[in-house]
């Protein structure tokens, strides 16, 4: 899809800044990951500022892995402004189900800021949409139909929905895009499901101009992912030399290296596409 390789080349060149207040235990991979991406990340995180750093950003990253009442309060602000601001927000619903706190602050930032994409694990947006969470842990139960779950919760929650896992599934509740490939290596590596959330961040700031929906963005963003990974699995020994080949290939991947062919599968409500 020429579209990909050209959004690319417009994140190199422009360098769009997201904002992420966000887990903390993976911040510094995060905020490293959207440079050799190619943007510029800002983890502003207290309530006092949240307002007035969202006004300069183009893209918006929630993510509640290391949440508490403060940082809710800084979320539903920055959100907030950013949907005055027509400023994408992206939700990542760490660990939703884990805790009466979690619970509380996914529920008060989908009513109060309705993010634009909600992504998460098949277990947090399963818990989103039954209320029930199984597993230990963040992570919870992984199996299931992940294409019907996330056409279903886009439907219900007017958000584009993003389920990562063995294969990534993205849906609008209309277009619904599967992404083969990657690498089992990333779940051996803290926060790697956290950066699939701040780079689709990166592919939907405001300021780039493509004919792309917002579905589509975010399945390239899964996209590059998935072929860095693999591309950085093939020159490591394991998990601590994968994350830094990681960060290589997301810095060294070309535009025209974006490609969906033999990726994506497309579908719908009224089936193929």
């Amino acid at each position: 899809m020429n579209e990909l390789r050209h959004l690319l080349q417009e994140i190199r060149n422009q360098k769009p800044l997201v904002h992420h207040i966000t887990n903390q235990v993976t911040m510094n991979f995060l905020a490293n990951g959207i440079l050799a991406s190619g943007g510029s990340p800002m983890m502003a995180h207290h309530y006092e500022e949240a307002e007035e750093a969202v006004m300069a950003a183009d893209a918006l990253v929630l993510n509640i892995g290391t949440i508490d009442p403060s940082l809710v309060k800084a979320m539903v602000i920055a959100g907030k402004k950013a949907k005055q601001l027509g400023v994408p927000v992206i939700l990542d619903p760490v660990g939703a189900g884990l805790s009466r706190l979690r619970k509380d602050a996914v529920q008060e930032l989908v009513e109060q800021v309705s993010p634009d994409v909600i992504s998460g694990n098949a277990a947090e947006i399963a818990f989103l949409m039954k209320g029930e969470w199984g597993g230990k842990g963040v992570d919870g139960d992984l199996s299931g139909n992940h294409e019907e779950l996330a056409l279903h919760a886009a439907a219900k929650f007017g958000s584009v929905i993003a389920i990562t896992g063995e294969r990534d599934a993205v849906s609008d509740g209309k277009e619904r895009i599967t992404i083969t490939g990657g690498h089992e290596i990333l779940s051996y590596v803290t926060g790697t499901g956290c950066f699939s959330t701040s780079l689709i961040g990166l592919f939907l700031a405001k300021s780039l101009e493509t004919s792309l929906s917002a579905c589509q963005r975010a399945a390239g963003a899964l996209s590059m992912l998935g072929i860095c990974a693999e591309r950085a699995q093939a020159v490591s020994a394991g998990p601590g030399s994968f994350q830094t080949a990681l960060l290589d290939e997301l810095f060294r991947l070309k535009p025209e290296d974006l490609k969906t062919a033999g990726r994506w599968s497309l579908g719908g409500i009224q089936g193929g596409k």
